[in-house]
């Protein structure tokens, strides 16, 4: 074979022409590449920042939420004492509700800012502010918080004060139907009876009989008993 004849072999051999087309291919579009490459990387520094900063805002609420806590269980004294207190209980309440209140305010519909509009319903109704009271607490029992179920406890109490018992059992009856980590289904039954042995006696004994088991925890115990010997007065 020629020197001439080899190249001209050369020039279209199908192995060689097929490294050309992908090589031609690649150069063609070397730019459309890197341009998806850096779209990519892009991406990902998006999404990576918006982790970071979803964590650092976390961070933030739960220094929000602890600083309220602060305050909510700093004590009561006329002398002076290490750290923050306070004179008067109603100093402490008027300074613990703004302390809260602040941090719905800055932080509401998020975990913290729940946590912090339950704690601020209690005080609420600790406080004679019923209507404050039920509004907050309704606003977390209406929620995903982990503190709905206590919330709707503490409404059924209030409730309760009130004489609006069928509103009370129909919290508590949610409870019951749906039990979480915080409040379970047996808790929930127990609460559900005190409030029956008024107005439905025979029922609240069958809860109390259904509660009835050897291996009951002495606390579940106690609370039956206490149920049981109210209802035979």
């Amino acid at each position: 074979m020629t020197r001439h004849e080899l190249k001209e072999s050369l020039q279209h051999d199908q192995f060689t022409d097929t490294v050309s087309k992908v090589v031609n291919y690649t150069l063609a579009d070397r730019q459309r590449l890197i341009r998806w490459a850096v779209i990519g990387g892009a991406v990902l520094l998006i999404a990576g920042a918006a982790i970071w900063f979803s964590s650092y805002r976390s961070s933030l609420r739960r220094q929000d939420l602890e600083a309220a806590f602060a305050v909510l269980n700093a004590p009561v004294s006329t002398t002076e004492t290490a750290g923050k207190s306070f004179p008067t209980q109603e100093a402490k309440t008027k300074a613990s509700m703004k302390a809260l209140a602040d941090v719905i305010a800055k932080d509401g519909g998020t975990r913290e800012g729940l946590i912090a509009q339950y704690y601020l319903g209690t005080l609420k109704a600790q406080n004679l502010d019923p209507k404050g009271a039920e509004s907050d607490l309704n606003a977390v029992a209406n929620s995903s918080s982990e503190c709905a179920p206590l919330a709707k406890i503490a409404l059924a109490q209030l409730y309760t004060s009130q004489n609006r018992s069928t509103e009370a059992q129909k919290l508590l009856r949610e409870i019951v139907d749906k039990p979480t980590d915080l409040v379970s289904k047996t808790q929930a039954q127990v609460l559900l009876a005190q409030l029956l042995q008024s107005s439905n006696p025979q029922e609240a004994k069958k809860i109390v009989q259904s509660l009835k088991t050897p291996n009951q925890s002495p606390a579940v115990a106690r609370a039956l008993e206490q149920i049981s010997s109210q209802a035979a007065r």
